[in-house]
């Protein structure tokens, strides 16, 4: 498990402060920058936000950046959403309360909140650590319904709101060494349900983290965090992650390293 801690530059700063209202941004289209977050294997597509920076992305130092302050109670409100999937991300998103030392809070809808939870048609993503204090909504769930399995409001879920404990995805780790089949990766991008440019897929996919910045465990094949990464795009043709539905023991050791306090 790992996590990265990105500084914005001072233009970017006053970008993003300078429309605050009421400690909440509305999330603009044209400023933010999509890492996406979809098994390799179905359309869902998931995404971790971040915002854009002007000049070179450099890796802060420390925890703090990213990271809310430990033993704090999150707020969370919800924009839309039916009485039954509502009930559902509760759920789920309180599982992580059993090995991080933090507190959600579902607050009124109409209460100040530092994660806003949306259910627009736009896919399923969140913005990273405190971050999502100065968006809203700040996490989204684009395919949610009263239909949806117990597995996939779980998958889905513990991933996002692992992002919004300060998470990345795992398969970016340092010590991955994925063998990735490039071609492969490209043609399943590039074309239809995601139709990406290469530059997307290069950064969404198939980079890897320095270590300069990172705070991680060791490397995690069953990290909810995870990509799911099938035989036919590696070149040894050998399944690296399976379709992680569950919090594992490593992401359970990263809380309690990053977050402690729990037993």
């Amino acid at each position: 498990m790992k996590n990265k801690f990105l500084w914005i530059s001072a233009a970017a700063l006053f970008c993003l402060t300078s429309c605050k209202k009421n400690a909440e941004n509305p999330a603009p289209a044209d400023n933010t920058q999509k890492v996406q977050e979809t098994g390799l294997h179905t359309d869902f597509t998931c995404q971790m936000k971040v915002p854009v920076h002007n000049g070179p992305v450099t890796e802060a130092n420390g925890p703090a950046n990213q990271l809310w302050p430990n033993g704090s109670t999150i707020k969370v409100r919800f924009i839309g959403g039916s009485t039954y999937v509502r009930s559902k991300v509760k759920q789920y998103a309180k599982t992580w309360e059993t090995s991080a030392n933090i507190t959600f809070s579902f607050v009124a809808d109409n209460a100040a909140a530092d994660i806003k939870i949306a259910f627009a048609n736009d896919g399923s993503w969140s913005y990273v650590g405190k971050e999502s204090k100065n968006y809203s909504p700040s996490m989204n769930y684009g395919w949610f319904n009263d239909s949806t399995s117990d597995t996939e409001f779980r998958r889905t879920v513990t991933h996002e709101f692992g992002h919004a404990l300060g998470l990345n995805h795992e398969q970016s780790h340092p010590d991955a060494n994925i063998p990735w089949n490039t071609q492969a990766v490209y043609d399943y991008y590039m074309g239809p349900p995601n139709n990406w440019s290469k530059a997307d897929v290069d950064f969404n996919v198939l980079a890897v983290e320095s270590r300069t910045g990172l705070n991680y465990t060791a490397y995690d094949s069953s990290s909810i965090m995870h990509y799911p990464v099938e035989a036919r795009f590696t070149t040894n043709n050998k399944t690296i992650a399976a379709n992680n539905t569950t919090i594992s023991a490593k992401d359970v050791l990263y809380m309690k390293t990053y977050y402690p306090g729990r037993s």
